[in-house]
């Protein structure tokens, strides 16, 4: 029987993922309603989309895993829970490269430096960002298909374990387990880094620009630097969440090694849904498409909800 700690547990990560699929789900609508509209994709659209889509992915994994731990489910979900934690590794692989080639696509169209290759690449962003994209896809692949495999053996052996024809402490289970917490980790780290990288530079551009702007006694407030402040927001949140999301997963693989611990993993559940929920809210409120469509939706639904005064 599942404790009042648990249930509270279960609500709040169920809500998490709720309000982070909606979010994202709307993303998604306004760029592909764009689209159609439009007949044409632009880089920035594209790019939230498939951020979109693969945090929606990610979401949903997580709301199905949160009823296994919630309910312990063991032999009869064992497939499900497999099948789930390989598209979980795949989304989450997608999710961190699509951040990452948004955090580039924002230092390349905003920052302002003299470089050559700077240069070269900010008039070829275009291009650019989408091989990229297709680049880390690959990647992503690589790095996925390995990790589901070592998934797919900790489950058998816990299973066995569980049946007593195999001991759980063994070096080899837990060189198996630490593995494949090394793979979730380096999954994420190298878009990170690009992303820390563009963030740096992205500071360092608006630094220089807001010299400039004191040397010509002007407000502060011009266009170039407000796109500097909604970017490093945009980047900054970005980076902050990608920690706390890529702490929640390693403290996660601890505790499957070490802990067992089904209130700790509910509650690391809560942790890992902030990042996939409240980055894209931000997202949503720091893009002009994106926050003009959210204002018409609510002043919509404003007007539904109002009661007409009596006379």
């Amino acid at each position: 029987m599942p404790s009042v700690l648990e249930s509270i547990f279960v609500i709040v990560a169920c809500g998490e993922c709720l309000v982070g699929v909606l979010a994202n789900g709307f993303i998604t609508l306004v760029h592909c309603t764009a689209c159609v509209m439009t007949r044409r994709v632009t880089s920035v659209d594209f790019i939230l989309t498939g951020l979109a889509i693969s945090r929606i992915a990610t979401l949903f994994t997580l709301i199905t895993l949160n009823f296994f731990v919630f309910f312990n489910f063991k032999k009869n979900s064992i497939s499900n829970s497999m099948f789930l934690e390989a598209i979980w590794s795949l989304s989450n692989c997608s999710s961190a490269w699509f951040g990452s080639c948004l955090s580039i696509y924002y230092f390349l169209k905003i920052a302002n430096f003299s470089h050559p290759v700077f240069l070269w690449l900010k008039r070829r962003v275009n291009k650019v960002v989408l091989r990229m994209l297709m680049g880390c896809w690959l990647l992503s692949l690589f790095i996925t298909l390995p990790m589901a495999e070592r998934m797919t053996k900790i489950k058998i052996v816990s299973i066995d374990s569980e049946n007593k024809t195999i001991t759980p402490n063994n070096l080899g289970f837990k060189t198996l387990k630490f593995s494949t917490l090394i793979l979730s980790i380096t999954g994420g780290l190298v878009p990170f880094a690009l992303s820390l990288i563009s963030c740096f530079l992205l500071v360092l551009s608006l630094w220089r620009h807001t010299q400039k702007m004191h040397l010509k006694v002007t407000g502060s407030r011009d266009p170039s630097t407000e796109a500097h402040r909604k970017a490093m927001i945009a980047i900054v949140s970005f980076l902050f969440l990608f920690v706390l999301y890529n702490l929640g997963i390693i403290i996660a693989g601890l505790n499957l090694s070490m802990f067992s611990s089904k209130l700790l993993a509910m509650f690391l559940l809560i942790v890992i849904s902030i990042y996939p929920m409240t980055h894209s809210v931000i997202l949503i409120l720091g893009h002009s498409k994106l926050r003009q469509a959210y204002l018409r939706i609510l002043g919509k639904l404003t007007d539904c909800l109002k009661v007409p005064r009596k006379v």
